[in-house]
């Protein structure tokens, strides 16, 4: 008999029952109560007896990875581990985050580029520069750009010249983004979206009109929420057809105002293709913002729980983890850059403007002048090379975190850093979440007879991947 995974979790949930996750297969089985006491066995590597022992069930437990041998696992993260390099080291998509200005009208007591007052907009010599270094990465086959800032709209027209020169370069190019907090995003600018192939926009409120107002001010301190939510009609009223996100940022002194808006945003544009989501604010250390207000990752798993169980609220993709391992961030990427409006490049959008954090210059003739800092990047922070990670249960559906605070942490040493994903201490409630969505979704397909449940006659069944009709009588009996 192969030994327990590493990667299992064994646990009872209060309203549901019996359930057994493997977080490197993304197997989860429900079990009754004799089962589950078999697994418990197995767990604790206690002998079971002759009339414990369900052949079909074991077979099952084997062949999804739930009994493993040590060496099978390892040979399955090496492959994750070849397909995050070969993501890391792809050349086929060239993509772009460009600050066309670092310069913003609002004065947001937490924002990472605070400090930076930087007023540059794009000059004539760097939009060459930056065409020519598009160019130099000729076996790209397609381009993406996101538009940062600072606030991109105050340097539209720069958007605007660089867009021709991208679809000279790349006659297909078509689905560039931007993030912007649209004070400035009227009816002309708009209208002009479709043109500068803008398919996706970000925009930021941060509660309440009163909250939002105290925390995303103008810089003379005028008020903002109006006049962005008038912008925001008029963007999804318009013939636009991109999709719009508007991320509500969320720490301890905003988060019990969040469900409210997050209803009232979905009931104002309802029919339109616009989602709502949480982002959590998350400073640099010694930001005066950042101890008494941000959240750790213990708040972060708690505002999305209690979202749920008071709120009803689903996070976008839901509470079932998805593989981790091979999901890179593009920081880590080779062919990955932000540009600031002076040219600099950087492999990090929270870089920018940091000079001692940048890779290179579009100005320079070997682009990249800083290749260690791009080792650090896609290789000093490779989760595979940390014992640690290597030991925890949640590699597959973490990745490694996030590759910033790990640099900043394990390279540089600044403390108070946690990089890991809320995954880590809080599985067992993400799964149990994410079950009660389950179960409710089983009721209401066999209430509007799409399917009722899988059977539970063997004493278990699949929960996840979800069965589709037929293949119930497949499993080993």
């Amino acid at each position: 008999m192969k030994p327990w995974s590493r990667y299992n979790t064994l646990f009872r949930s209060a309203r549901n029952g019996w359930f057994l996750y493997n977080a490197l297969s993304g197997i989860m089985l429900e079990l009754d109560e004799a089962h589950y006491r078999i697994a418990c066995s197995l767990r604790d590597a206690k002998r079971l007896s002759s009339g414990d022992i369900d052949n079909g069930f074991m077979e099952l437990l084997e062949k999804k990875g739930i009994l493993a041998e040590r060496q099978d696992e390892q040979l399955k993260l090496m492959e994750s581990r070849y397909q995050r390099n070969a993501t890391c080291f792809s050349t086929a998509t060239l993509s772009l985050t460009i600050c066309p200005t670092l310069a913003c009208n609002f004065a947001c007591p937490y924002c990472f580029e605070q400090s930076q007052n930087d007023e540059t907009i794009m000059r004539d010599e760097t939009i060459a520069a930056l065409a020519e270094f598009i160019k130099q990465h000729h076996d790209a086959r397609t381009l993406t750009v996101s538009w940062y800032g600072g606030e991109a709209t105050l340097a539209f027209d720069v958007i605007d010249r660089l867009t021709k020169k991208f679809i000279e370069l790349y006659p297909d190019y078509d689905n560039a983004g931007m993030v912007t907090n649209a004070y400035l995003l009227d009816q002309e600018k708009i209208d002009r979206l479709k043109a500068l192939k803008i398919t996706s926009i970000q925009i930021t409120l941060d509660g309440s009109e009163a909250t939002h107002n105290k925390r995303r001010m103008l810089k003379n301190g005028g008020a903002t929420y109006e006049r962005i939510l008038h912008n925001i009609d008029l963007l999804m009223n318009s013939s636009w057809e991109g999709s719009c996100a508007i991320r509500v940022n969320v720490d301890k002194t905003n988060q019990e105002e969040y469900a409210a808006l997050h209803t009232e945003l979905l009931e104002r544009y309802k029919g339109k293709d616009l989602s709502v989501y949480p982002g959590y604010v998350n400073t640099f250390e010694g930001h005066d913002y950042s101890d008494q207000c941000g959240f750790d990752n213990s708040d972060r798993a708690a505002f999305t729980l209690n979202q749920y169980q008071k709120e009803g609220i689903v996070p976008k993709n839901g509470f079932f983890p998805g593989s981790g391992v091979h999901n890179t961030c593009a920081a880590t990427n080779h062919y990955f850059y932000v540009v600031s409006p002076n040219g600099e490049l950087y492999k990090c959008w929270e870089d920018v403007g940091q000079a001692d954090s940048a890779i290179g210059s579009v100005h320079e003739d070997k682009f990249v002048t800083n290749p260690e800092l791009v080792a650090r990047y896609s290789i000093g922070t490779d989760p595979f090379n940390d014992s640690g990670c290597m030991e925890c249960r949640v590699l597959p559906i973490c990745g490694g975190g996030c590759v910033r605070k790990r640099l900043r942490r394990q390279h540089y040493g600044e403390k108070g850093i946690d990089y890991c994903s809320p995954l880590k201490e809080s599985l067992t409630d993400y799964l149990d979440a994410y079950i009660d969505t389950w179960q409710t979704k089983q009721i209401c397909d066999e209430v509007l007879g799409k399917g009722g449940s899988p059977s539970m006659e063997q004493g278990y069944r699949m929960v996840q991947p979800e069965e589709k009709k037929g293949e119930a009588e497949t499993m080993p009996s």
